[in-house]
């Protein structure tokens, strides 16, 4: 096993970046009520998803638990970005005892790093009056089962349906819907009656999912549904998955509110319970994870998701799931966490999380007892349910998440017809299946791009180290000394001056890089053994990988394209301050005020700014477009108010929408650049140049730019490197499932790394994003120099 000591560089990227993105972790105490200093306390690390079931439950759970359990600390904790931090956590060989991440459990199965829970599904309840194992409901113990062993016990019970408001249905007479047919009617009856039929989570098109399975499901039957999962050839070009599509694509581009593909799943289903739409897609979490937000008196109902007549599948069944949880082996004390699941699934504490969070779950007697009215039909649906299926068991075909991803927002939006989508993804599935059969093999599909990309990194590599030597050689023929002017030191004082600083530039960024270099050259999960594989991950990328083209497009994009609004404004800004202007003080403040935020906050922000439904962009310039029309400028009026419900933060549209966001982000920096350069210019210049009766404008060109120019590199520069290195601002507003459209470098490499588990090609990005990043950056400071003349 190859030494995972250090973590390399690429994870030490991904994770500051991710970081960035969380909400604040909110912790249990770490020592609970009457502890006894003397004695060490066992410690149970309990990290958690924060999604629509919240931590309150669990941070309660750990608290009783603590009381009943002296001598044990249950150190949880949680936050909707959690998986990132446990997948790091995982590459270093550091487990906590229990988590719900989203891991890749089936390869941490295969290299024995979960717990087999057999053993102790086979004793007695925490009650003690059946098995752990009889406690959960049927079937819900098979998602996790490898070889006969068990590794995952569940507590919330996901179903997907068509949820509603009650009031409005029972104030028009409409009734639910089983049928397609039915459905459809039901949602032009809701349009007639001047509201749209559905809200809808467009940037996370994901939930979009369970009605194209579900479809499918019926259309196709049970057996078909799990070839498809398991990529049988035949399983997507078929005709009832091209029927499953044109339902999911007819719902979407008739009966979805305008601009839902630009709301995230909080502002979407914010719309439902404000009665802006009779209906959403959700799971059972919808009400929990929007506690506090819904109007008083709001009355939730919900119907199954509907079928089509000639199903061939059971029409009670229903589409969902359950989350698991799971014990992690090497972990300190992974008998504790064992324990700590048993009393988190016993029927006193389900009961409790039903009551608090008003979600179904999957220990067997507790939802009927414990769910409020709203969730009656919900509960209902489960119990009339035949079966309950969703993602079959097994480990799947984690590299076709991106084009599942890409297949489902093109038909949504209409950018493709449901044939062509089929079709799209059965010749994915078979270049997932080649892959996964031929490891070793390269599809070349890209010629001249990779050599173009070589070719101008070579030119780079050999501009930089010309000039570099020529300048050398110049300085020795002058016989100028590298050292001219400076304190003399001792070798031995510049050694010690220099040896902290080099220690720890060695141990935390040389030795992870390098380590970083080694796993481009090998293909590894993260989890078992690297195979070495040379230069196949870099061949891949540049030979055969559309989507790291796609990405490095977007990456020049957002190089050149922002750069040619943002420095020319910066430069306007820091001319008219530093000539002082009225109230240039306060601009100088307030046009810095963005960079004082995090990327993060200013992400958040914007995408508050953004929102289709109610968002200042879109309010102001409807009132601007009224305001144009009322003054005769029919044609402006009419494309602005064109404008109302406009999805910015679709992700066909996201790249425009950046441009606003870059200059109100980066403009302020830069100008405070340009203006301490500006103000470093002797006064009598400007003087001269006014007696001799220079304008303003001769007066930037032949002074202030050219007396500027290394600090207007220096800017270029970064604009270059921020380019490239682009992640969090497209992380978030995809809600990290970016489609291959909108990938940038970063994004893709942690896609590869976290969602498809592919460490060396990931690092093998890293190392590209690198050479291109250093090399580029090198040669342009290069060819922005100028010669300076003495005098």
């Amino acid at each position: 096993m190859i030494s995972r000591r250090f973590i390399p560089l690429l994870a030490t990227i991904v994770t500051c970046a991710s970081l960035q993105t969380v909400a604040p972790v909110t912790h249990a105490q770490d020592q609970p009520p009457g502890q006894p200093q003397s004695k060490r306390p066992i410690r149970v690390e309990v990290p958690l998803f924060e999604g629509g079931q919240g931590l309150e439950f669990f941070i309660e759970c750990a608290r009783t638990y603590e009381q009943e359990h002296e001598g044990v600390v249950i150190d949880l904790y949680g936050d909707p970005r959690i998986h990132d931090k446990v997948r790091v956590r995982i590459l270093e060989r550091s487990f906590p005892e229990v988590t719900n991440a989203r891991l890749n459990y089936w390869a941490l199965i295969r290299n024995g790093d979960l717990l087999p829970l057999d053993e102790f599904l086979d004793l007695p309840n925490w009650e003690g009056d059946r098995t752990w194992r009889e406690s959960f409901l049927p079937g819900t113990l098979t998602q996790y089962t490898h070889e006969g062993k068990t590794y995952g016990v569940p507590l919330m019970a996901s179903a997907y349906a068509v949820w509603y408001n009650k009031s409005l249905f029972e104030e028009h007479g409409w009734q639910p819907a089983t049928t397609w047919e039915e459905f459809f009617a039901l949602c032009e009856e809701i349009k007639a009656a001047g509201m749209w039929p559905l809200a809808f989570q467009g940037r996370y098109p994901g939930y979009v999912q369970a009605v194209i399975d579900h479809a499918y499901y019926h259309l196709a039957g049970p057996e078909r549904y799990f070839d498809q999962k398991n990529l049988v050839r035949g399983s997507f070009d078929n005709p009832e998955f091209v029927e499953s599509l044109s339902l999911a694509q007819r719902i979407a581009l008739n009966f979805f509110q305008p601009g839902a593909m630009g709301m995230s799943h909080t502002e979407s289903q914010l719309e439902f319970f404000l009665g802006h739409t009779a209906m959403i897609f959700c799971g059972s979490w919808l009400k929990s994870e929007m506690l506090g937000k819904i109007p008083d008196g709001f009355r939730l109902g919900s119907f199954n998701l509907p079928v089509a007549p000639t199903g061939k599948a059971d029409p009670s069944a229903v589409y969902g799931g359950s989350g698991y949880y799971f014990v992690m082996k090497d972990s300190d004390n992974p008998l504790a966490g064992v324990e700590f699941l048993r009393f988190m699934t016993s029927r006193r504490m389900a009961g409790r999380f039903a009551r608090m969070r008003d979600i179904p779950v999957s220990v067997a007697g507790v939802s009927e007892e414990n769910l409020s009215e709203d969730m009656a039909d919900l509960a209902a649906m489960l119990k009339d349910a035949a079966v309950t299926y969703g993602t079959p068991p097994g480990e799947g075909y984690p590299a076709m998440t991106q084009y599942w991803t890409d297949a489902r927002f093109r038909v949504i939006t209409g950018q493709t017809t449901p044939a062509e989508a089929a079709a799209e993804l059965e010749a994915s599935a078979a270049v997932v299946l080649r892959q996964t059969e031929s490891p070793d093999e390269i599809n070349i599909r890209h010629v001249w791009k990779p050599v173009l990309l070589i070719g101008l990194m070579g030119l780079a590599v050999a501009y930089w180290s010309a000039t570099t030597y020529r300048r050398y050689r110049e300085r020795r023929r002058a016989g100028i000394s590298t050292t001219e002017g400076r304190p003399f030191l001792r070798r031995t004082d510049r050694i010690i001056l220099i040896a902290p600083a080099l220690v720890l530039y060695t141990v935390f960024v040389i030795i992870p890089s390098a380590k970083s270099f080694l796993w481009s050259l090998n293909e590894w999960d993260g989890l078992t053994e690297m195979r070495f594989t040379g230069l196949l991950n870099f061949g891949r990328l540049l030979f055969e990988s559309d989507g790291f083209w796609i990405a490095l497009n977007n990456n020049l994009f957002i190089m050149f394209v922002i750069p040619l609004f943002v420095i020319p404004i910066s430069l306007f800004l820091a001319v008219c301050i530093s000539r002082e202007i009225w109230g240039s003080r306060f601009f100088r403040i307030a046009f810095f005020f963005p960079n004082i935020l995090g990327a993060v906050a200013a992400t958040l922000l914007w995408m508050h700014l953004y929102n289709p439904q109610g968002g200042p962009i879109n309010t102001a310039l409807v009132g601007i477009g009224v305001i144009l029309s009322a003054a005769g400028l029919e044609t402006a009026g009419s494309w602005l108010q064109a404008m109302e419900g406009f999805a910015w933060l679709s992700q066909s549209n996201l790249y425009w929408a950046l441009i606003p966001m870059s200059i109100w982000g980066a403009c302020g920096f830069n100008m405070i650049l340009f203006l301490a350069a500006m103000e470093s210019i002797p006064q009598s210049l400007y003087e001269a140049a006014d007696i001799d009766g220079a304008s303003s404008w001769r007066q930037f060109w032949t002074i202030t730019l050219p007396l500027i120019w290394e600090v207007l590199s220096i800017s270029i520069v970064f604009m270059v490197i921020g380019g490239m290195k682009v992640f969090e601002s497209i992380w978030l507003l995809t809600n990290q499932s970016p489609t291959t459209q909108v990938h940038v470098i970063g994004t893709l490499m942690v896609q590869d790394m976290f969602t498809e588990f592919k460490i060396g090609e990931a690092t093998a990005i890293a190392v590209l994003l690198f050479i291109m990043v250093f090399f580029g950056t090198a040669a342009t400071l290069r060819l922005m120099r100028r010669e300076t003349v003495e005098f």
